[in-house]
């Protein structure tokens, strides 16, 4: 009888530290659940915060196109500036380009009485 004590007291001792492994098993993956979940929401809400931020106190522009009818004595470089402006145009040149390409047209001489479409940036809605 000593025998069969002593094979149950190790089959408990073995059950026991068994449920206690499984036990921090099932803690460890809660904690790193937990840890997951908080990271998560920190960066979320740091990108979120971040984007408002960004974007609290810029203007935000429009971009419209106009049909211009070309007089004698017009030129690109007077249209640009007249329409491109230093916010959304490095340059009077990059202006032209987007000009030239949006008109087909393969030099900057224009013709009086010809039609242009000029783009141009406005901070109201029209809609």
């Amino acid at each position: 009888m000593n025998q069969t004590a002593y094979i149950r007291e190790r089959e408990l001792k073995n059950h026991r530290r068994k449920l206690r492994r499984q036990r921090e098993v099932h803690r460890t993956f809660i904690l790193a659940g937990i840890t997951l979940v908080l990271v998560l929401v920190f960066t979320l809400s740091y990108h979120a915060l971040s984007a408002h931020a960004n974007t609290e106190f810029q203007d935000i522009s429009y971009k419209y196109y106009t049909s211009v009818q070309v007089q004698p004595g017009d030129t690109l470089w007077e249209f640009a500036g007249r329409y491109a402006d230093s916010e959304h145009y490095d340059s009077h040149a990059r202006y032209i380009e987007e000009v030239m390409h949006m008109n087909h047209l393969s030099e900057e001489r224009i013709c009086a009485g010809n039609y242009l479409i000029l783009p141009y940036y406005s901070d109201e809605f029209i809609q």
